[in-house]
């Protein structure tokens, strides 16, 4: 994730110094919590109330050019009014129609927990016979869980999605489900939590959604 802006439009970055183990590893813009005290990495599916980002990245491991690799102390956006950006999630799908897209994992999410949101075309899978062009925008009506192991968006009438085409989607303001990605700087849709983060916006040109800590270490939990 990276800094996009404070919620009220201002772009002046607040980040302060915490404690951190000096072997800890954290990437540059990582989402952290605190725990004894000390910046820790969060969970994939992480409920509880986190810090902000890593301003910096602490590899854990001597760094000539570096001394602060290993150090004590790690610069972390905390503002709880902080609005964060990180890419779309992605789906692939497995199959699909005019106004319907397939795709696997949607199982771990509810009825309507998609709509009001959208989908872009990013890939073509070989042999696609997909019409849309990549780029292909279309907005997400319904959503439904249709199967054990799948759910289905309901979208504006377009090309017929073909198995293994690519769409990042971009979630309506308000979700906050999920789980965070492999370096916890973006959100991916293969599992479900209740993520301690709110989608508020997106830049669909960007492939980019926006957003903000709802559980925040010095905020009311939302």
């Amino acid at each position: 994730m990276k800094f996009y802006q404070k919620l009220d439009g201002g772009v002046l970055i607040s980040a302060r110094e915490y404690d951190i183990a000096y072997n800890a590893d954290i990437k540059d813009g990582q989402l952290v919590k605190l725990s004894e005290g000390k910046v820790v990495t969060t969970a994939a599916a992480e409920t509880g109330a986190v810090l902000g980002i890593a301003n910096e990245g602490h590899s854990g491991s001597a760094d000539a050019l570096n001394p602060r690799a290993n150090g004590t102390k790690i610069s972390i956006i905390d503002d709880p009014s902080t609005v964060y950006q990180c890419k779309a999630p992605e789906v692939t799908a497995a199959s699909g129609s005019a106004t319907t897209l397939v795709f696997t994992a949607g199982q771990y999410f509810a009825a309507d927990d998609f709509n009001g949101g959208y989908v872009k075309l990013i890939s073509k899978a070989s042999g696609s016979t997909n019409t849309d062009k990549i780029g292909q925008v279309r907005a997400i009506t319904d959503f439904a869980v249709t199967a054990s192991t799948s759910g289905t968006f309901t979208l504006e009438s377009g090309g017929t999605p073909y198995a293994g085409d690519i769409y990042a989607v971009f979630p309506p303001v308000g979700f906050a489900k999920g789980n965070l990605d492999t370096n916890r700087t973006g959100i991916v849709l293969t599992a479900s939590a209740n993520l301690p983060l709110r989608v508020i916006g997106r830049d669909i040109q960007a492939g980019k959604i926006n957003l903000m800590i709802k559980k925040h270490a010095f905020a009311v939990d939302a």
